[in-house]
């Protein structure tokens, strides 16, 4: 799990204070590394949008403060591990802050369990695939490529498509000016990357398409300098926020 703690000179700071209560120490402290800690993941977020083009809400979403208390004088930044839905985010941001190979996403992994994606590999959008407006494979057709490929797993065995709706969905309709369409795994040719095609009915025949390409590696040069985000921020703020929360502690003391 990425984390960053905040250390402080709150020390230093008290020494210059003889008169000011020890009992409200532990108070003043906490509440300025929380501050401190709650600027940090804003400047961390101000990162994401800097560096990534166009990141989801989910993305920018994927940071946590750990408050300090009273009684536990230390305050935590850090990137959700866990998702409901979806891939959490420490396992596809983890490769951007410190380079190397990301984790495979949940619908590689089904495609994978089904035999559709080699292991080993990883998939990137080809030049017919539909994306939304972050610049992702759309989940709709993540959705159409894995039911497509029976990838659901048993207690989603009813969204698996049946034979009878690919042959429909190959024939398309003409009426309604939709081009019959089916998808294939493999290469079209000696020349082409392996990947997920799909094959388009045409009036005279039909043409192919990269929907899916398969890669060995999704290798990442680290683009997130968190950490250094992390120590210019502590530096910038950590020293206002101790001041600010002595100056409280002082009014709200008894």
């Amino acid at each position: 799990m990425f984390k960053v703690s905040i250390k402080s000179n709150f020390d230093q700071v008290i020494a210059k204070m003889p008169d000011f209560p020890r009992n409200q120490l532990p108070y003043a402290l906490a509440t300025a590394l929380t501050k401190t800690a709650q600027e940090i993941a804003k400047a961390k977020r101000k990162e994401l949008q800097d560096v990534f083009d166009r990141p989801t809400p989910y993305t920018l979403d994927s940071l946590y403060v750990k408050p300090a208390r009273k009684n536990q004088l230390s305050a935590y930044v850090g990137i959700k591990d866990f998702s409901a839905k979806g891939t959490p985010a420490i396992k596809f941001l983890s490769a951007q802050i410190d380079g190397g190979t990301r984790h495979q996403k949940r619908f590689e992994r089904a495609l994978q369990a089904v035999g559709a994606l080699p292991s080993g590999y990883y998939v990137v959008p080809g030049s017919a695939a539909r994306l939304d407006s972050y610049g992702n494979i759309d989940r709709g057709l993540i959705v159409q490529l894995l039911s497509y490929f029976k990838a659901f797993p048993e207690m989603g065995y009813k969204a698996n498509m049946t034979d009878k709706r690919k042959a429909a969905l190959a024939k398309g309709n003409a009426k309604k000016g939709i081009a019959g369409v089916s998808y294939f795994v493999g290469s079209p040719g000696s020349r082409l990357p392996l990947g997920i095609w799909s094959r388009h009915s045409l009036g005279h025949g039909s043409a192919v398409k990269p929907v899916l390409i398969f890669v060995r590696s999704a290798h990442f040069k680290a683009l997130l300098d968190f950490y250094y985000v992390s120590e210019i921020t502590v530096k910038a703020t950590m020293d206002k926020n101790i001041r600010a929360a002595i100056e409280q502690a002082l009014k709200t003391q008894r």
